[in-house]
C-alpha cells in the first residue's frame, strides 16, 4: 500500500445525515488512517489465534535474540534464532468444523523458519476447512546477528548438514510437546485428542519425520503430511507401531533431490501396512510451500485438506 500524504489529498465533503461537513486534508488523512487500521484490525479478528509458549528444558547452546525479515513477497515473513519456542493456535471455524487438529512445522534448514508461506497461510486455510492448526515455532539453530544471511553462504556444505543435526533432537522435542500440549487441552481447544495429526515442510518435514519415528504414547502423531521432507538429517528408522497414516507430496524437479526420499518413506509405510498417499508433481522446484505457481503442484494443499477430512 502506497504511503498516504496530506498534500495528495482533496477536500473532502462528508455527509452526514442532511448536514454536510468540510474537512481539511489533515483532518481527511486521519479518517483514512483510522479506517485503514480498522480494516486490518477486522481482518486480524477473521482469523484470530492464540499464541502459547511451549515448555522446554534449557538447550547447551547460547541463544541470541530473534530476528525477523521479509526479503520478497514469495518467502514472506522469515524467522531466525529462535529460542523460546511457541504455538500459534488457529482454530477451525465454519460450517465444516471438525474436531481434527494438524500442527504445522515450517521449513528453513533449521537455520530459519517459512513462517509465513509454509506456516500462517496453510493454518488460516485448512481453519476455514474446519481444521484447528497449529503453527509450531520451533528452535533453530543459534547465531549472533543474522542467521539468514550467514546461512545463504554455507548452502550445499557439509556444514549445514552437521549444524542442522545437532539442532534436530531440540526442534523434534518441541514438535512432540506440542502435540502433547494440544491432546492434553483437547477438550479446551474442541479437537479429538485421538485426531491430532503432525506436518512439515523440508527441514520441518525432517522434524515430523523424527517426531513421528520417536513419539511414546503421549506424543504420538495420529497422522502425518511430510512435504518435500529433507530426509538427509534424519536417522534411520522403521514405521512407527502405531502406523500413523502418511500424506506425502513433493515435486521430481526439486532441486535438493528430495523426491526419492519422499517415495521412500511411503514405500517403507505401504510395505509396514499402513496407509498412505504420495502426490509426485513433475514441476514445482524446492519449496513451493502455499505459493501459486500457476501450475498443477498449486492443488498440493487441496489434496491434503481432501485427505485430513476423509480420515
Amino acid at each position: 500500500m502506497a504511503f498516504l500524504t496530506k498534500e495528495a489529498l482533496p477536500k473532502t465533503k462528508v455527509r452526514f445525515l442532511s448536514k454536510t461537513v468540510h474537512l481539511d486534508n489533515d483532518k481527511t488523512l486521519m479518517i483514512m488512517k483510522s479506517f485503514y487500521l480498522l480494516s486490518l484490525f477486522c481482518f486480524s479478528l477473521a482469523y484470530s489465534q492464540e499464541k502459547i509458549p511451549v515448555k522446554h528444558q534449557k538447550w547447551n547452546f547460547t541463544s541470541f535474540q530473534e530476528g525477523s525479515v521479509v526479503r520478497d513477497k514469495k518467502e514472506g515473513l522469515l524467522l531466525d534464532n529462535v529460542s523460546l519456542p511457541e504455538i500459534e493456535l488457529y482454530k477451525a471455524k465454519g460450517d465444516t468444523k471438525t474436531n481434527k487438529a494438524m500442527v504445522i512445522c515450517p521449513g528453513g534448514g533449521l537455520y530459519f523458519l517459512a513462517y509465513e508461506k509454509e506456516g500462517t497461510v496453510l493454518a488460516k486455510k485448512l481453519a476455514s476447512k474446519g481444521i484447528t492448526a497449529v503453527v509450531l515455532k520451533y528452535r533453530t539453530y543459534p547465531r549472533e546477528g543474522s542467521v539468514i544471511k550467514w546461512v545463504d553462504n554455507l548452502w550445499q556444505t557439509s556444514a549445514i548438514v552437521d549444524s542442522a543435526k545437532t539442532i534436530l533432537p531440540y526442534s523434534t522435542k518441541d514438535a512432540l510437546r506440542a502435540i502433547e500440549m494440544i491432546r492434553k487441552n483437547a477438550s479446551k481447544y474442541e479437537v479429538d485428542p485421538n485426531k491430532i495429526g503432525l506436518m512439515g515442510f523440508s527441514a520441518g518435514g525432517a522434524v515430523t519425520m523424527q517426531a513421528a519415528y520417536e513419539a511414546t504414547e503421549n506424543n504420538q502423531p495420529n497422522f502425518i503430511a511430510p512435504i518435500y521432507p529433507w530426509m538427509a538429517i534424519v536417522a534411520p528408522h522403521k514405521v512407527p507401531s502405531n502406523k500413523p497414516p502418511a500424506f506425502i507430496s513433493c515435486a521430481n524437479d526439486d532441486p535438493l533431490e528430495l523426491a526419492s526420499p519422499s517415495v521412500t518413506i511411503y514405500e517403507d509405510w505401504v510395505a509396514a501396512g499402513a496407509e498412505a498417499d504420495l502426490h509426485m508433481f513433475s514441476k514445482g522446484g524446492h519449496g513451493f510451500g502455499t505459493n501459486k505457481l500457476g501450475i498443477p503442484v498449486d492443488r498440493w494443499s487441496d489434496l491434503l485438506v481432501d485427505w485430513i477430512l476423509s480420515l
